[in-house]
Formats: C-alpha cells, sequence, structure tokens
C-alpha cells in the first residue's frame, strides 16, 4: 500500500520507523514544515529527498498515493483529514482527533461523505496490559460492571512548553488514552460527565492540573477518575490504576500487576489471583496500521475508526465543559449523535 507521511518530526519520528518497517508499506511521499525534519527522516530511513515536500496538496499532486498517515499537532489534522479523504485517501491520524469537537465532526461528516476509512491510532489499546484486562472484563466471568476507580497520578516535569501554558493539562492532552481505554477495557460508553479541576500551590502548570470526573455509562455503572501530573509521590504507571467492581468480583490494575479478586456472593473474597498479561498480536502502532490496511482491503472498519473513536474524544471535551461550568455535561452533543445516526 502507498503512503504519504505528513507530520515527520517530534513523535512523527515514531511513525516513520513502523511504516518504513512494514513490507506492505511503500512510503511515496513525506510532508513536513521543517526541512530538517524531513532531512533527518531521509537520513534514518535512505529514502530519496525527492520524495520530500512542504504540504500535502503539493505531494497530492506529485505522487500517486493508496493512504495517508498524519501525526501533526491536532490542530492541523482537520486539514490534513479531510483534504486527503476528499482526494480519495484513506487516512490513519494521530489521536486526538482534533482540538475541538467542531474539527472532529467535519472529519466524521467527510468520512461518511467521501466513503473513505479513517483510522485513529489509539495506541494505548495494543500493549500486553490493556489487552489482557479487556480479555477480563468481556471474558463475563465476573459478571455485569458496577463501579470502576482509575487513578492517574504523576510528577512530570516537561520543563516549559505548551503543556505547562494549557488550562486543564492532562485532561486536554492526556486523559485521551485513558477515556478510551475507559470504552475499549469495559465495552461500555459514556452518557454524562461531572467533574472538577484546581492547582496545588506547588504546581509548575498554569492551568488546572489535578482533576477529578464522574463518568455515567451507558450501562448505569459509574467511573470516578482522579488524574494529576503534579503529583507528589505514589505514581502510577501510564495506564492508570484500575478497579473494576463486578457482580462477582473485582479486577485490579497496579503498576503493571494485574489481579482478579473472586467475590461470587456479598462481600466475602473466595480468591486472589495473578494475571500474566497476554499480548495481542502486534503491539501500539504496528496493531493500528496492520488493521487498517486489512481492513481497507476488506472494505471493513478498523476498531477505532473515526465513528468509534468521536465518542472517546467527546469524553474529553464534555469533561472540560464539565469543569468550566460546574455542570453535569451529556457527553454527546445532537450534532454528534445525529451524524452517528447515519
Amino acid at each position: 500500500m502507498k503512503f504519504i507521511h505528513i507530520g515527520v518530526g517530534g513523535f512523527g519520528g515514531n511513525w516513520v520507523n513502523v511504516l518504513k518497517s512494514n513490507k506492505d508499506v511503500d512510503v511515496v511521499a513525506m510532508v513536513d514544515v521543517n526541512e530538517a525534519s524531513l532531512q533527518k527522516a531521509c537520513e534514518r530511513t535512505g529514502y530519496s529527498k525527492d520524495i520530500c515536500f512542504k504540504s500535502l496538496e503539493t505531494a497530492l499532486k506529485n505522487v500517486k498515493a493508496d493512504a495517508v498517515v498524519s501525526s501533526t499537532p491536532p490542530a492541523f489534522h482537520k486539514h490534513d483529514v479531510i483534504t486527503a479523504m476528499k482526494a480519495g485517501l484513506h487516512v490513519i491520524s494521530e489521536k486526538p482527533m482534533a482540538d475541538s469537537m467542531e474539527s472532529c465532526r467535519a472529519m466524521l461528516k467527510t468520512a461518511i461523505e467521501t466513503k473513505r476509512i479513517y483510522s485513529v491510532s489509539q495506541n494505548y489499546r495494543y500493549a500486553a496490559a490493556m489487552w489482557t484486562m479487556a480479555d477480563i472484563v468481556k471474558s463475563g466471568k465476573l459478571g455485569n460492571i458496577g463501579q470502576i476507580k482509575m487513578d492517574f497520578f504523576m510528577g512530570v516535569n516537561f520543563g516549559g512548553g505548551f503543556r505547562h501554558d494549557m488550562p486543564y493539562p492532562v485532561i486536554i492532552d492526556m486523559s485521551i488514552h485513558h477515556f478510551d481505554l475507559i470504552r475499549f477495557v469495559t465495552g461500555l460508553d459514556a452518557v454524562n460527565v461531572s467533574g472538577s479541576a484546581w492547582n496545588p500551590p506547588w504546581s509548575n502548570y498554569k492551568g488546572e492540573c489535578s482533576s477529578t470526573a464522574l463518568f455515567e455509562m451507558n450501562n448505569g455503572a459509574r467511573v470516578l477518575y482522579n488524574a494529576s501530573w503534579c503529583a507528589k509521590g505514589s505514581f502510577c504507571d501510564w495506564n492508570c490504576n484500575w478497579q473494576i467492581e463486578c457482580e462477582k468480583g473485582t479486577v485490579t490494575y497496579t503498576n503493571g500487576e494485574i489481579r482478579v479478586y473472586q467475590v461470587p456472593a456479598l462481600y466475602k473474597v473466595e480468591k486472589i489471583e495473578i494475571i500474566s498479561h497476554t499480548p495481542p498480536p502486534l503491539v501500539a502502532q504496528n496493531y493500528i496500521l496492520d488493521e487498517f490496511m486489512r481492513c481497507v482491503k476488506k472494505g471493513k472498519r478498523p476498531n477505532t475508526d473515526a465513528r468509534d473513536n468521536i465518542r472517546s474524544v467527546a469524553m474529553v471535551f464534555a469533561t472540560v465543559k464539565a469543569m468550566e461550568t460546574g455542570r453535569k455535561v451529556d457527553v454527546l452533543d445532537k450534532a454528534t449523535m445525529a451524524l452517528l445516526s447515519k
């Protein structure tokens, strides 16, 4: 499959490696506004400078391609994705879909109208720990989910930059991973959210960097999500610490360790098991790329296509609105629901 890769610097360098290492991929163009990023990508891969362009429009005029990978910042995804799909190409973009719900809806609308496949790279799904957690929960052995607590506590100093200046930095920049994992692990969708955010006196972030959100899911379960990038210790890993309570027991994830507590009647724990991780067949972006190419060939939707992923990114924007207003907010607004009904 022939690919155009947009945004080859920074995190895009990871996609440079993923595309280069896949024997079924032919990168026919690389696009970046930064000449140094293009040069570095060529040096790493052995690609010719002849396939380097400063804009997607120029690349589309000079090469024939089947698909685009966009690893540009979220604010540029709308342009990349819509331009590519209107040109007849399928698309993978990095998460989040975009920097506003309006942009996300425009991208989904274009995908529906052009009948192109648009997949969002939610790489946290495709690692051994969360893959195993999802298998346990979705097996149904512990019964229906009733309540979940998730804690994301880390002390992270990025040394300045946009994260230290943005409002609600952990929610806007990080929580899309965790909110998408909630949906992946449980198989449930969020209905509404309430929340609050604040900034401890020692924080070196300008925006509120500590927060709590309460989601009501479509089976009536509640998910309590606590998150901070300015915690003073007792750190978790990037997946959060989880406690998923079901009718017949509980699954916990704490810094890499998965435990299953079997509690078939009321509150007496009858058995505790530590569960080994079972990895997916491919990991992270490699899984996403492989699934994407298979779906393009078969005319199917990837797990994280735009129609699905808009439900995850909507959780982010709804949480921010709930924190700004102090009110409970519906996760999906009427305009998004109307699109999803098509």
